[in-house]
């Protein structure tokens, strides 16, 4: 019976609570950056011993949350940066 390559569940982990964490400053980034390079590690595992390991499931699902909560804090801090930007340049010409 074959099992989840080393680092296939810790990659599904922080691939989740980066979607959960995305607005929380760095937090979200960092643990979607975590996940995709955990999901990579296993698949690497996974292909160097195939007949040991599973090649998907749950390795893909880390890596696929780990794409979204990247790319939700990615554009969670665009837009916090654009508000604040135009908060202080509003607040400062004098109006």
């Amino acid at each position: 019976m074959k099992s989840n390559a080393p680092g296939a569940v810790a990659s599904l982990v922080c691939g989740i609570i980066s979607i959960v964490f995305c607005w929380i400053p760095i937090a979200g980034l960092v643990l979607g950056i975590i996940a995709i390079v955990s999901a990579n590690k296993a698949k690497a595992t996974a292909a160097q011993s195939p007949e040991r390991y599973e090649a998907g499931g749950v390795r893909v699902g880390g890596f696929i949350c780990g794409i979204i909560g990247t790319v939700f804090s990615g554009v969670y801090h665009i837009f916090w940066l654009f508000i604040t930007t135009a908060v202080t340049a509003t607040s400062s010409s004098g109006y």
